[in-house]
């Protein structure tokens, strides 16, 4: 049979040779979704159609092979007989130089490379040589011809033109006159725009100076990027490969839960050592023996090794082949019979499924295949534990039979349900009656009654809530009114205030004992020191009520009452650490009293300044878009006032201008229609004097 010639388009791998494994699989499941579509087949494997032809033949002839049991080197791959012309030496692969070559040799291939990397540098220079030579005798015949204009001596560059002929040398074709005179620009339409015009560069091809000046950068970039290839030490380098980062996955098992473990097994070697030879020692056992033994078995396992993987992969390639080559074989189906037997094969999609493991979770098995104990059964000893079927979870630390293996069906549940109720004792029909106790029933009522009630908890929290309220304001009911009314306390107590005085009348202990609660109560306002003796509310309500009847009530606080007490607020000043009146003082404390007094304002006033500067920093990033929108809308808003205005101006003048239009309009029909009637008496007056005239000529 003639072999098939597939030509490939422009391929960029051609010289691609190894082929690995996920390529075959890839080509015979496509062969076999799309036999013979060898152009369709090329770009989804990313060879050319002539190199996943021959490898296809390969792989037939290769299995072919192994089921023939043929040696190796009998019938290799298919190679070209003496005489024979390879119809693809596009898919030759590239040789390489050879790496014990001598420093000469390898001297004589930099160069031979630089040579062929230079070609175009060479000629560009060569053609810039004749490109200057050519320029020079332009300069130099122009320089010529005016030199010999100027001294009058014409000479004709050209023979002569014909009639109707323009020497464009020698004069401005389509020239237009300019007429003489003022021209008035006003008439002038001159088109602003730009976006018609375009540069003279635009209309030109490139210019061949800048074409050969590209091109012999890109020569200097080659030779730069090639000298350090061309290097006799680059040839002994070998390529690193790079290795990408170890990812792991994350642990299934955290430090907390590795502690917890640890510490399970601490209890339960301290409680082995308690009741090492006691009667129950046998009650316990051994679980470090069965840990080691399951050491193996608990670890993480792992997924199967690339080696695994690719054993894999090589048994699906083969059955993809046999499956071909049986096809390939089929008799007639004339004859009837059986299909031939194929392998299983997946045509879900064109590319084959992949086959990728994921890690198996050892942890998550072992906890979802544990055993639960069956619902009303009796542990079995250790004697009596059956294990488990074959693939299931192993049971770990289950010496002592705890655990019991579960049922493999519904049937057999039943079967150890029925056989645990036939187990219970025969039932006996004997009732007694017994009358509840009185006490225990009233007892028991409100207890059902609170079981039954359960509180909301919004209602709970919400009488919590005026629980607290309710006693905050109990609180404030026994402090002060600085505390009940938010007033401002002083940063430090004066102790010199609240001393007792040295008078023993009994006004002067009145007053020291007056002294001494303001010092408890002013204590607990800014120290919040508490009292030992407090008072109950009632207490303090009937002191309040004896303080008011024994109260002068004063003078009203009017209009004048208060412009006494800031006079008086006034004349208190701060002066060395205490409140005084101005006028007491002498001029070098009051001028000294004033200034702190102004540097406190002033420092009050530079706070609030800082404050507010910020506040309006704040205000203006926020408010500049909006300040920016106002402007706009005001700028606008005037224009259309203006628009209005004049709108209302011209309104009003149209309006005047119909009102005399109207009346102008009258006048003008009442004039026009005087003319008619005076023309209609004219016209009948000369009617009467034409048929007159007309009479007597008759005559």
């Amino acid at each position: 049979m003639v072999r098939v010639i597939i030509k490939g388009g422009v391929w960029r791998n051609t010289e691609k040779t190894e082929w690995s494994r996920e390529e075959d699989e890839k080509l015979l499941h496509l062969a076999k979704l799309m036999p013979t579509q060898w152009r369709t087949i090329a770009p989804i494997v990313g060879r050319t159609a002539a190199q996943c032809l021959e490898r296809y033949e390969h792989l037939l002839d290769e299995a072919q092979r192994k089921a023939e049991g043929l040696d190796d080197e009998a019938t290799e791959a298919k190679r070209l007989k003496p005489g024979e012309i390879d119809p693809t030496p596009e898919t030759k692969p590239a040789r390489p130089d050879p790496i014990d070559m001598d420093d000469d040799e390898l001297e004589m291939l930099s160069e031979a490379r630089a040579r062929l990397a230079n070609t175009q540098g060479k000629k560009a220079k060569r053609k810039a040589r004749e490109r200057q030579l050519s320029e020079a005798r332009r300069l130099a015949s122009l320089q010529k011809r005016r030199e010999m204009r100027e001294a009058g001596l014409l000479v004709r560059r050209f023979k002569r033109l014909k009639r109707n002929a323009i020497d464009y040398s020698g004069e401005i074709p389509f020239e237009k006159a300019v007429p003489a005179g003022f021209h008035d620009p006003s008439e002038d339409k001159i088109d602003t725009s730009d976006k018609h015009q375009r540069a003279i560069a635009d209309h030109e091809k490139p210019r061949r100076m800048e074409v050969e000046n590209e091109l012999r950068k890109q020569d200097r970039e080659k030779l730069k990027r090639k000298k350090p290839e061309d290097e006799p030490e680059s040839v002994f380098k070998n390529k690193e490969k790079k290795r990408s980062k170890l990812i792991l996955p994350a642990p299934q098992i955290s430090d907390r839960e590795m502690e917890q473990i640890i510490k399970i097994g601490h209890a339960s070697d301290s409680v082995r050592q308690y009741a090492d030879g006691g009667a129950t020692s046998s009650l316990l056992t051994d679980y470090a023996a069965s840990a080691r033994a399951n050491a193996t078995a608990a670890r993480t396992a792992r997924t199967p090794a690339a080696r695994d993987n690719v054993q894999m992969i090589y048994i699906v390639f083969l059955q993809e082949v046999q499956n071909i080559l049986a096809l390939q074989n089929v008799d007639t189906p004339l004859k009837g019979g059986l299909n031939t037997p194929l392998h299983e094969s997946d045509f879900s999609s064109v590319l084959p499924t992949p086959r990728a493991q994921a890690t198996p979770n050892t942890v998550l098995n072992a906890v979802a295949a544990t055993p639960a104990s069956t619902f009303g059964a009796t542990p079995s000893s250790v004697g009596s534990f059956t294990p488990g079927p074959g693939g299931a979870t192993p049971m770990y630390r289950d010496q002592m039979g705890i655990n019991e293996g579960g049922a493999t069906n519904g049937l057999e549940a039943r079967a150890e349900l029925r056989r645990a109720l036939a187990s219970l004792p025969e039932p006996r029909n004997d009732y007694e009656i017994v009358a509840p106790d009185a006490e225990s029933e009233a007892s028991e009522e409100p207890e059902e009654k609170e079981v039954e009630w359960v509180d909301d908890a919004a209602e709970v929290k919400e009488s919590h809530a005026k629980q607290r309220a309710l006693k905050r304001q109990r609180e404030l009911a026994a402090r002060t009114q600085v505390i009940q009314r938010s007033l401002p306390k002083p940063s430090k107590l004066c102790d010199a205030a609240f001393k007792p005085s040295l008078n023993k009348t009994d006004m002067a202990k009145a007053d020291d004992l007056i002294k001494a609660e303001m010092a408890r109560l002013v204590a607990w306002d800014v120290q919040e020191q508490v009292p030992n003796d407090t008072y109950e509310e009632n207490e303090l309500k009937t002191a309040a009520e004896m303080i008011t009847k024994n109260c002068d009530p004063g003078p009203p606080l009017d209009a004048s009452m208060w412009a006494v007490i800031e006079q008086c607020c006034s004349e208190l000043v701060q002066s060395r650490g205490k409140f005084t009146r101005i006028a007491v003082l002498n001029r070098g404390d009051q001028i000294e009293a004033l200034h702190s007094q102004f540097q406190v304002y002033r420092d009050w006033m530079n706070a609030r300044a800082k404050k507010t500067g910020k506040l309006e920093k704040k205000l203006k990033i926020k408010l500049g878009g909006y300040q920016a929108i106002h402007t706009n809308l005001a700028t606008k808003f005037a224009e259309v006032r203006s628009e209005l205005e004049m709108a209302a101006i011209e309104r009003e003048t149209f309006r005047r201008l119909a009102e005399h239009e109207v009346k102008s309009i009258n006048k003008r029909v009442s004039r026009l229609q005087k003319e008619v009637l005076q023309q209609e008496a004219r016209e009948r007056e000369l009617q009467k004097v034409h048929a007159k005239l007309k009479g007597s000529f008759q005559i």
